[in-house]
């Protein structure tokens, strides 16, 4: 695994919501009757600093309250527009000021956009040493893990949980004889990963629950583990492949490390224009009528 964003379709055995009823495995969250997909979320979290795609590479549950925010800052949206809210008077002006601001920015972005050819090579080496240095390079030990949920909340009633029992002792019984990824396809009810065969792909060893992680660190390769109970129900989870820890290679990060290394060059080449700027329009303030635009709180 490089150091992207943990994959989003396996955010179900880190505590995301399982009961996922799209087959589309670009679905990362079920919204009442909406779905939520990865090309949705993941612009936005593309737009973030490297190092905090590299933080939440790193650590599941804030990655899960990042997408939880951005999934209800849309729902707020949606019904606030709904609303015609922004019709209202005081949101009218405040929209007008924003505007304001967005244009000032787009523009300011423009004329600090690096030339198309930075960074170099050789920026891109200087920056990748510095970053090894810094050991913000290092690559956890990963798993190639293969899963089948039989979904089985905590609090359901009696009827469901033997129901729940009953698909998981059929489902271990024609595992001895049948082939893992058949019947993860067959009987697993978590859509995402069952059209794979249950495959969940490459997860950072200090990505997964620890109730998963501890059963699969005994596992050898190709193994099944015994069914684990997390909160959403049952897991069987099957170690496919190990990767051992290493540090990551510049192809591997050239992407993000490129992006912030322009960002780097737009920040230097606006601040420089802004100083080019006040220097041609020298403002100088009356810091005593300044003063007397906000009256103090009278005691």
């Amino acid at each position: 695994m490089s150091l992207k964003l943990i994959p989003f379709l396996t955010l179900s055995i880190f505590g995301f919501s399982s009961a996922l009823t799209a087959a589309d495995p670009t679905v990362i969250a079920q919204v009442g009757e909406s779905e939520v997909r990865a090309e949705d979320i993941k612009p936005l979290l593309d737009k973030l600093p490297l190092k905090d795609q590299l933080a939440l590479a790193h650590d599941p549950s804030a990655l899960n309250e990042l997408v939880r925010s951005f999934i209800v800052q849309q729902l707020v949206y949606k019904e606030a527009v709904a609303k015609k809210w922004e019709q209202q008077p005081q949101v009218a002006a405040q929209l007008e000021r924003l505007r304001q601001q967005a244009v000032t920015q787009t523009y300011l972005q423009a004329l600090a956009t690096p030339p198309a050819d930075f960074p170099s090579d050789t920026d891109l080496q200087t920056a990748y040493e510095i970053l090894k240095k810094k050991d913000a390079l290092q690559v956890p030990k990963q798993l190639h893990l293969a899963q089948i949920y039989i979904a089985a909340p905590k609090g359901i009633d009696k009827a469901a949980e033997d129901k729940a029992q009953a698909k998981l002792d059929a489902v271990q019984k024609a595992l001895k004889s049948g082939d893992f990824a058949a019947v993860a396809k067959a009987q697993s009810e978590e859509a995402a990963s069952a059209v794979r065969g249950g495959d969940l792909g490459w997860l950072a060893e200090n990505q997964i629950q620890p109730e998963i992680k501890s059963q699969v660190a005994q596992l050898a390769k190709g193994a099944i583990s015994d069914p684990i109970r997390l909160n959403d129900g049952w897991h069987l989870i099957r170690l496919i492949d190990v990767k051992d820890p290493y540090i990551a290679t510049l192809d591997e990060v050239k992407a993000p490390l490129t992006n912030e290394l322009r960002s780097q060059r737009a920040q230097a080449i606006s601040k420089a224009y802004l100083a080019q700027l006040l220097k041609q329009n020298p403002v100088t303030l009356n810091e005593i009528a300044v003063s007397k635009l906000i009256e103090a709180p009278k005691n």
